[in-house]
This record gives C-alpha cells, structure tokens and sequence, in this order.
C-alpha cells in the first residue's frame, strides 16, 4: 500500500511540475491571443485565467469548493479581494472561482517568471515595486484609474508572502490603500486547506484534496482615510479571515 501511495505522489508530482508547465504555456498563448480584441480591459483573457486555475489544480489531483455568507455574487460590483496566502494553490484556486473582472496586485518580482509574469503585465494585473516607493505611488494612481474605468477587482494577499506556519501572519497596511482611495468596499475571501497540501518549500501538492474558498461579506470603507483608516481596515479584515476558519 505504501508503494503505491508513492508511485500516486509521484504521478501527481510529474503531472503538476511538467504537464503544468505545458498547461501554463498553452494558457500563456492563448490569454495573449484573447488580448487582442480588448487589450485594456481585458475581459475575455479573464475565461482564460479561470481555466487557467481549475486546470492548475486539477493537475495537482485538488478539488475546489465555494463557501460562504457572502459568496460571489454580484461581481459586477468592484470591490478588493482580500486573502490569506498560505500556498502556491492560493492564485489557481481564486482565479478559478472569481466570476468578475480579477486582477491580481503582485509583486514586480515575478516579472522574472516566464509567462506568468509576462502574462500578468500585458492583461493589467497590477504589479508593485516594493523597494521604491514612489514608482510605487505611480503605479498605484494608474491601478486606481483603471479599476474605475473597467470596473476590476483588484486582489491582494496583505501578508505579503506566503505564511511559513500555516498561520495568519500580520497584515500590511499599506496594501489597503488600493481600497480607500476609490472608495471601493473590501470582501475577505478565506482560502482553507491549501498549506495541508501544499506549504511554502514544496514544488506540488503532497496529496489529493479539496481546498475550499470561504467568502465573508464586503467590509464599507466609508469614512476611512489615511494611515489611521488603513490600520483600522487591516483589523477589520484580520477579525473576518478569522472569523471565515483562517488561524
């Protein structure tokens, strides 16, 4: 029996780590091709990120279920997603659950990444150089401007990076300023489960499973401004990820 747990984990590996990569390529190809027609708003490249997503963790021998109060209705609305980031499973499992326009805030680090990083920047995800501060705010007004315009959710992990415990780690405050400046209303999404599969210092899932997407109701921003609005919204959102399962 033990055999034959390794030689499935070893299938699954070689299918998330290979066949991924080739599934990335192929979904690369055609984002850009979709880009074409709407290059700002990049409305049919979005189908492509979701099936980018589910095929990703299909891969990887992982399910996905929806959960939550607040699911994802009226996506039509913009609104910030707000997640905890436990795994490389985090960005497969929301792109492949969020019906709207999502639009990932990354870190201009993963420019280096071939085709996803590549990808990112030509559909308009936003992508944020941490150590200068003040192309920082440049990019920032043009996130603002566009999300307005086309109407997109921007998503971002407030960790930072990926949690090494499994934990909840502290919330960056200044990643909530995406929210307060258009006055957009902010929805905590909990991703569960995908550190059990996947932790930080893995190359694929360790075994098949679910992860499940548990969404809270949008938190108003109304009111909240500057430094004291973002450190209040940082502890707002921290009491609803954890209220939504996340430790």
């Amino acid at each position: 029996m033990n055999v034959a747990r390794r030689i499935l984990r070893f299938l699954r590996a070689t299918s998330f780590v290979y066949v991924g990569f080739l599934w990335t390529m192929l979904c690369f190809v055609l984002g850009m091709l979709c880009l074409i027609p709407a290059p700002r708003s990049g409305r049919i490249a979005h189908f492509v990120l979701r099936m980018w997503g589910r095929g990703t963790l299909a891969l990887g021998g992982v399910g996905l279920r929806v959960e939550g109060p607040g699911t994802l209705k009226g996506h039509a609305v913009p609104r910030m997603i707000v997640a905890n980031h436990a795994s490389y499973l985090d960005p497969p499992a929301l792109g492949a659950v969020f019906p709207g326009q999502l639009r990932f805030v990354l870190k201009q680090e993963l420019m280096r990444l071939p085709f996803v990083g590549w990808y990112a920047k030509f559909a308009g995800h936003f992508l944020l150089d941490r150590g200068n501060p003040r192309e920082g705010k440049r990019v920032l007004d043009r996130a603002i401007a566009r999300a307005k315009r086309y109407g997109l959710c921007p998503l971002v992990f407030p960790e930072g990076t990926r949690t090494r415990d499994g934990k909840l780690a502290p919330l960056k405050t200044g990643a909530f300023q995406l929210a307060l400046a258009p006055g957009i209303p902010v929805q905590p999404v909990a991703i569960l489960h995908t550190y059990d599969l996947m932790p930080r210092g893995v190359t694929a899932p360790r075994r098949a499973g679910t992860v499940v997407v548990r969404v809270g109701e949008p938190i108003p921003v109304e009111g909240l401004k500057g430094s004291p609005g973002r450190k209040i919204l940082a502890e707002k959102v921290r009491v609803a990820l954890a209220e939504l399962g996340v430790e």
